[in-house]
């Protein structure tokens, strides 16, 4: 009778005593909540990769770590089971805190009179990485307390995915897709057994197990954990003896920058970087060329380079400079950089004469000298065309035509057809650029430029240029098909030739189309174009803005933009079909000023004739018969000649008035019978 009274006492000091825990347990669980802001406070290694995520930039944390989170699936299963063999046999079946390692890691610890064992669960380890509390006892009972509310908030596999992306792993790595990338170059999902097994045995001393400091240390605790995935039923004894026998090589990687301005801008879009649409491929080949382009420029040229994918308006590739590494320069993304244009807007000039139906390709312009507010705009080459079709007008970028039709379009609305394309413009641009606009008076962007040609390009629908995989872009329609297709059609080379390689196009040379120009003062040299696949653009100059005579679009940057449309990597798929005229339902009536100046009607500028029998007659005829004298490549030819037999050969016939002063010159070319070569003086519009 007296033992049961006694043993209802300790029952009731036991249930006293358990009420009072659990009351303490429950007001420490309200009182200290568990810190959730604490999860997110390891800083992510901003890095930014190329479309097939090849690492293209990759910078520290701001705490001074290299830490690359990625979800489980995105780890190999190797270095999951290796973590939870050696780090937490039983993580999947406790709710924080293991009792029975509890109860293991006392009596070690009792029987070896020191420390052994801490019993501490991968949910208690990230607690402590969370806090940074010392090793202590106090430390080890928050650590479970935390533990178990952790439980509360996550899932197992959320907790884990934590470990995994935060543990240290030597120096300053944090988590298993920084240590596989800097200890072997591959990402943590291609980790094989070896690899996984030594990454998953660093976390427990990650300075003595440092593997590009003490690799040897590093192998003997991966053989540990070797022999632990082996107890568990997780490999088999073949496997264990083949990892273990596996030569394991570590070389403590760094990041390479590569695509250096695109990959800034990328950060600069973005302050952790991500996956962008750059293709390295594509990106070394730009690079490659670009260099080789230089070579032949004087020095100090600059040199800058856009490609994009027409199809979903992804940036493949942007090269912003010769040389990233120039203290001065090479800080300067020239594809980013406002310049003057030049000639390069003149398809957009003349898309808002046929938007509006006031135009078509066979139109007449006129080349004639004209002044508006004492500026007499010249061609290139200072000569004068009278009459032409519109199609001439584009394919020799005549500047007066381009002016007039600006003139009488207005501005306003022309600056509206260009920013409808993609390429914006200063708030005040019609007023800024005026009549100017026609010959590059307002400044816009390489990438800008290349865009609008990319809508061209995509049948007149304007998408804005992509950087990111994940980045959207939505459509909005811009010029009417049949316009583009005009357009695309009068400077693509079906219909001429190009200066930048010597007048010689390869016999199967591919579809595309391009359109060059110079600023004024040859500060910059441009070429831009499409060929269905790709947009294309091409800017040389220098940064400080000085001219320089060899900085002529058709000399200077067409040789570049040719050679990356004939790579073979980046070639069109298709060749498009004729396009129809297009209407003209309100014709546009342009003025003809000054139509007695001096021209040349016969033989046409950039005309080839074929030798009979080893010679060619060619006729010669000016609008003006009297007072006139004739040079043909510079001498002087006998008065009142009309015809002219000449051999194979490039030649250059003037006229000049004795009287007036005035004179017209075009140049032609005599080809021998059954010459495959295509050859085309000049490209009128080089400026």
């Amino acid at each position: 009778m007296v033992r049961w009274i006694h043993l209802k006492r300790i029952l009731r000091v036991a249930a006293v005593l358990v009420l009072l825990c659990g009351g303490a347990f429950a007001g420490l669980w309200i009182l200290c909540p568990f810190p959730q802001a604490q999860l997110t406070q390891w800083a992510v290694s901003p890095m930014v990769q190329d479309t097939a995520g090849q690492t293209m930039l990759g910078l520290v944390s701001q705490q001074d770590t290299w830490r690359l989170p990625v979800s489980l699936e995105a780890m190999s299963p190797w270095v999951i089971q290796a973590t939870i063999a050696v780090e937490d046999k039983r993580f999947f079946k406790h709710t924080g805190v293991d009792p029975w390692a509890v109860l293991r890691a006392v009596k070690q610890n009792i029987l070896a009179r020191r420390v052994l064992s801490g019993a501490s669960t991968l949910d208690m380890q990230v607690c402590r990485m969370m806090e940074g509390r010392d090793r202590t006892l106090t430390s080890k009972a928050i650590e479970s307390f935390r533990a178990l509310q952790l439980n509360r908030l996550k899932s197992k596999h959320e907790i884990l995915a934590l470990y995994l992306n935060v543990a240290p792993y030597g120096g300053n790595v944090r988590g298993v897709e920084a240590a596989a990338q800097l200890y072997f170059s591959k990402h943590a999902r291609d980790l094989i057994l070896p690899e996984a097994a030594l990454i998953a045995g660093l976390p427990q001393s990650p300075t003595r197990y440092r593997p590009d400091r003490h690799l040897a240390r590093a192998q003997q605790r991966q053989h540990v954990v070797l022999d632990r995935m082996f107890e568990q039923g997780m490999i088999s004894n073949q496997q264990r003896a083949e990892a273990k026998a596996f030569p394991l090589v570590i070389d403590r990687q760094t990041f390479e920058q590569r695509a250096t301005h695109v990959s800034w801008w990328a950060l600069r879009k973005r302050s952790q970087g991500g996956q962008t649409t750059i293709d390295l491929e594509i990106q070394d080949t730009a690079e490659q060329l670009a260099q080789g382009q230089l070579a032949a420029l004087p020095d100090e040229s600059e040199i800058a380079v856009v490609v994009i994918d027409i199809a979903n308006a992804a940036i493949k590739a942007m090269v912003g400079s010769g040389n990233p590494l120039d203290p001065v320069d090479g800080q300067v993304n020239g594809a980013m950089a406002r310049r003057s244009p030049g000639s390069a807007l003149k398809p957009f000039i003349y898309a808002a004469a046929f938007e509006a139906g006031r135009l078509n390709q066979d139109s007449i312009v006129y080349d004639v000298p004209i002044e508006r507010g004492g500026w007499s705009p010249e061609n290139f080459d200072r000569q004068f065309r009278g009459p032409v079709t519109v199609a001439q007008a584009l394919q020799w970028s005549l500047n007066v035509p381009a002016i007039l039709v600006a003139e009488a379009m207005g501005p306003a609305r022309c600056c509206g057809v260009v920013e409808s394309v993609g390429i914006p413009l200063p708030a005040n641009a019609p007023a800024r650029g005026g009549l100017a606009l026609a010959v590059g008076g307002i400044e816009v962007t390489l990438l800008d430029l290349t865009n609008g040609y990319a809508t061209l390009g995509r049948g007149g629908v304007r998408r804005a240029p992509r950087l990111f995989e994940d980045e959207q872009s939505e459509s909005f329609p811009a010029l009417d098909s049949g316009v583009c297709a005009v357009i695309n059609d009068c400077l693509s080379s079906r219909r001429r030739q190009s200066v930048g390689m010597n007048g010689v196009l390869p016999v199967h040379a591919p579809w595309f189309m391009w359109k060059t120009g110079t600023s004024s003062g040859r500060r910059d040299a441009w070429a831009v174009g499409h060929n269905g696949r790709y947009a294309m653009g091409v800017w040389i100059g220098r940064f400080k803005g000085t001219g320089r005579a060899a900085y002529v679009g058709a000399q200077a940057a067409e040789p570049l933009l040719l050679s990356l449309f004939s790579h073979p990597q980046l070639r069109g798929h298709t060749v498009p079909a004729q396009p129809e005229i297009l209407r003209v339902s309100n014709p546009l009536v342009l003025p003809r000023e000054k139509q007695d100046h001096l021209l040349i009607t016969k033989p046409g500028h950039g005309e080839e004739f074929i030798c009979v029998q080893a010679r060619a007659s060619v006729h010669v005829a000016a609008n003006r018969e009297q007072g006139v004298q004739w040079f043909l490549n510079g001498r002087l030819l006998d008065q009142g000649a009309t015809r002219l037999s000449l051999a194979p050969g490039h030649y250059e016939l003037r006229c000049i008035d004795t009287e007036k002063g005035d004179s017209s010159c075009v140049r032609f070319v005599v080809s021998p019978m059954r010459s495959q070569k295509l050859w085309h003086a000049t490209q009128y519009g080089q400026g």
